[in-house]
């Protein structure tokens, strides 16, 4: 693999980054800061984003912001992946039949981005805002790891430094969401310690330290992700999300539409009923944009997980 060049690296990190906040504007030195550059590095980089019209400076304020050239990028992505299109239209409509927050949420190289959110905002936390990035480490991410090949499976349980009890279980859900699937994660994955440690590696996305506290904060944080082996189907649960994945024509999980759950327990047999929705969403979304959805017993294939959008 090729090593990324710096300068490259910190210009996608910079418009990740803007990306991610887009109502806010920063200075050089704010940048520096939260993304681990040094002064002159910033400032260089800026001004080149700066002459293609990608980020846009404040004369008076000294703030940069992202700059209008970014949506010709942004409406050529949605030409060359209609898949998108799709889905938004999906979640609209699963929102305003079911009353409910949705999302549509892609790869993003080593992280997953939030789209699109359309639908109520839910009482609790909802999914966050388009642009919003979350790391691509275990538990999060699971509809687009079912169906890939070991080696993104091994990486994925590896940056999440999880122990051998917890790597069995999440390939169990992994198992459990090409079965049905789905997968449905629980209020716990918005506990208040995961929350705090999500909401630092935001504000410092190039800081390992704020990465290896979330880790150790996801391995101390139980029942994530739900099995439902065991489970009848009057039993209740909080659910966080629902998720299921839409593929491209080469049966590759390229993007995952959601359900926000209402922060009130939900009998089993409603939410199976509200994950089997989501999928015949996701299918429409799938074939509209020529996509393939591939076997529930396929074997995993030699791809990785979606590229499309890396940053």
């Amino acid at each position: 693999m090729a090593r990324p060049a710096p300068a490259s690296t910190r210009a996608a990190t910079i418009v990740s980054f803007l990306t991610a906040h887009p109502l806010q504007g920063f200075t050089i030195s704010e940048l520096a800061r939260h993304l681990g550059m040094n002064i002159a590095s910033a400032h260089s980089t800026l001004a080149v984003l700066s002459d293609c019209g990608f980020v846009l400076r404040d004369p008076v304020h000294r703030t940069y912001v992202l700059g209008p050239a970014l949506a010709a990028t942004g409406f050529a992505a949605l030409e060359r992946h209609p898949s998108i299109g799709a889905a938004i239209a999906q979640a609209e409509v699963l929102a305003a039949e079911l009353e409910c927050e949705t999302g549509v949420t892609a790869v993003a190289g080593r992280d997953v981005v939030i789209l699109a959110q359309r639908g109520p905002e839910p009482a609790t936390s909802g999914i966050g805002y388009p642009g919003d990035r979350s790391p691509l480490l275990a538990p999060m991410g699971a509809p687009f790891l079912a169906w890939a090949d070991e080696e993104a499976v091994a990486a994925w349980l590896e940056r999440a430094a999880v122990e051998p009890p917890l790597d069995a279980l999440y390939r169990r859900v992994l198992a459990q969401v090409r079965e049905h699937g789905f997968s449905v994660a629980t209020s716990a994955i918005a506990a208040p310690a995961v929350v705090e440690a999500m909401g630092r590696l935001r504000a410092e996305p190039t800081d390992d330290g704020a990465e290896r506290n979330l880790t150790e904060v996801l391995r101390a944080t139980d029942e994530m992700l739900v099995l439902f082996d065991g489970l009848a189907d009057s039993d209740e649960i909080v659910f966080k999300a629902i998720a299921a994945p839409v593929f491209d024509p080469t049966a590759r999980a390229l993007l995952a539409l959601s359900i926000t759950g209402s922060g009130e327990p939900v009998r089993v047999d409603r939410v199976l009923t509200l994950g089997r929705r989501l999928v015949q969403a996701a299918g429409i979304a799938t074939r509209q944009s020529r996509g393939r959805v591939p076997r529930r017993d396929a074997p995993r294939s030699g791809t990785e997980p979606a590229d499309a959008f890396s940053g």
